[in-house]
């Protein structure tokens, strides 16, 4: 019930700003995910931790008529510049946030993302 609650006070944010009416698309979601670990207990930077972070995050967002559509944070790992403090300082200097790996490898969340789109 509460998270209801949180969606009806974003949404009439949204409509406070000129925004009723309009599409509404949310960006920028996901989560760490290291080509190759896997975890049964679903640890932090596992595939299956991204794969459960990326599913509950679509789950949420599709079940909202007023969300005409999504973009995950990050399609591909990528190098990152290397840099001090919390935004820029990254394990091995990469951005794991991607569905597949830097050579395209897909990852857990891959198919967890075909399964919603492949639906519509």
């Amino acid at each position: 019930m509460r998270i209801r609650a949180n969606w009806r006070i974003r949404q009439g944010f949204a409509d406070s700003l000129g925004g009723k009416g309009k599409p509404m698309i949310l960006s920028e979601f996901g989560g760490d995910g290291f080509y190759g670990f896997r975890s049964p207990n679903r640890e932090k930077g596992s595939e299956e931790r991204q794969a459960d972070i990326i599913d509950s995050n679509l789950r949420a967002y599709m079940e909202r008529d007023y969300i005409s559509g999504m973009f995950i944070w990050q399609f591909s790992d990528c190098r990152v510049t290397e840099g001090l403090g919390w935004l820029l300082a990254r394990s091995c200097t990469r951005n794991s946030k991607g569905i597949v790996d830097e050579f395209r490898r897909p990852k857990l969340a891959y198919e967890t993302v075909q399964r919603y789109f492949r639906k519509r």
